[in-house]
């Protein structure tokens, strides 16, 4: 065949005659003039090099090479519809594949939810989840291997942008049997003795400093711990006595049968986490979960900031009823 590069509408204008057997009915149901069909076939047929139909009074029917072409080509065009389509499809968000990068815990909070809103909102988006340490959430941005990173503190990427979006409140996670595990708070100096089990990532050196900023008064340095495991795997640990770990508002709450979280006496510390890309990344999927987390951190700010104010006017209950004291504000 010559230049098979002819505009799909020709094609269609070809198939819709041989099913009508006219070209004035194809122009009725295309909505142009019967000069637009009879010209754009007569164009198709010159491309193709045979004729497609014969003409007569009372219409035109498809020659035998025209039936073979039309029905070869009538499935090349679908499946050439279907990939424009996808592809359209793809460009508006609707379907396609993101790569999320973890370490924060998805038991509850702030990204648990996120992460299940934009599935709810774009189901037929392919999610595809890598738990690693930051320097290899890192190295996967930077080679593209990773369309995003939930990432601890505010990350710092060349030819990366991060946004802030949820700080967690900081708890003691301890064995059931610790004897601080039944304490309403509990301060450092309970603590100072202990093992501190922590993750081997890219923030063990943010906890290390976090840890001795609050037990170095105690005449101690911590004894920590470097674990190359999970969250969950961590907790299991704690809760068969090898130490204590530091956890966060997201996983407060689940059940992790032989481990109790504590809150911190007198402290009001968190640990920030931020979201973090390339910013060459055109993936519309992408796009839409970064608008979609930097809409509801600013929902969030909006309903801590009414909190806040209702407690300071008296108002010491939520409007569901809830005690405010309980209130998670990033939930």
């Amino acid at each position: 065949m010559p230049d098979i590069a002819f505009d799909l509408r020709y094609l269609r204008y070809a198939i819709l005659a041989a099913e009508h057997g006219s070209f004035r009915r194809t122009a009725d149901v295309l909505s142009v003039s019967q000069s637009t069909v009879s010209r754009r076939i007569q164009i198709l047929e010159r491309r193709v090099g045979v004729a497609l139909f014969d003409r007569n009074s009372s219409g035109v029917r498809a020659t035998e090479a025209g039936e073979r072409f039309l029905r070869e080509a009538a499935v090349g065009a679908k499946h050439l519809s279907q990939a424009v389509d996808t592809i359209a499809q793809a460009r508006r968000g609707s379907i396609g594949l993101l790569r999320i990068g973890l370490m924060a815990c998805l038991a509850g909070g702030f990204l648990a939810e996120l992460l299940a809103a934009y599935h709810r909102r774009f189901p037929a988006i392919d999610v595809i989840f890598e738990d690693a340490t930051s320097q290899i959430n890192a190295s996967a941005l930077l080679n593209g291997r990773l369309d995003v990173a939930f990432m601890p503190g505010d990350a710092q990427l060349p030819g990366c942008r991060a946004e802030r979006l949820w700080d967690e409140t900081i708890y003691l996670a301890v064995p059931a049997s610790h004897p601080t595990a039944s304490f309403d708070k509990v301060r450092w100096e309970d603590v100072s003795h202990e093992t501190f089990l922590v993750k081997a990532d890219a923030t063990k050196s943010e906890v290390e400093n976090y840890l001795m900023r609050h037990l170095s008064g105690s005449g101690r340095r911590p004894k920590i711990s470097v674990q190359h495991i999970g969250c969950e795997n961590l907790l299991n640990i704690v809760a068969q006595g090898f130490g204590i770990t530091l956890a966060t508002n997201s996983i407060v709450g689940i059940a992790y049968p032989g481990v109790r979280f504590v809150p911190i006496a007198g402290s009001q510390d968190t640990f920030s986490f931020s979201a973090v890309w390339s910013a060459t990344n055109q993936n519309p999927a992408l796009k839409f979960l970064v608008d979609m987390s930097v809409e509801r951190r600013r929902k969030a700010k909006r309903r801590d900031l009414s909190g806040r104010a209702s407690v300071q006017n008296g108002d010491v209950r939520r409007i569901d009823g809830a005690p405010s004291q309980n209130r998670d504000p990033w939930r």
